[in-house]
């Protein structure tokens, strides 16, 4: 079994709210949806950072903002 640590914050009590009525409607557990959102979170800035810096050393990458530009005049985006 994996070793757990404590993590503890204070959250807004709008978001607080949200994610008890979230929790009670789906009957999810908190700590499961916490948990997840962070991994998600985690994962989405890691492939931003790596984008970023695949962007700033490759010398045949198009600026994102161009590709994203490109996307909507093809409706894909």
């Amino acid at each position: 079994m994996a070793h757990k640590e404590a993590f503890a914050t204070k959250l807004p009590p709008d978001l607080k709210h949200s994610l008890d009525e979230v929790c009670r409607k789906l009957g999810l557990r908190k700590k499961f949806v916490v948990e997840t959102a962070i991994r998600e979170k985690i994962e989405d800035l890691l492939d931003i950072y790596d984008l970023e810096e695949v962007i700033r050393e490759g010398t045949s990458f198009r600026p994102w903002s161009e590709i994203k530009k490109k996307w909507r005049k093809k409706g894909q985006l």
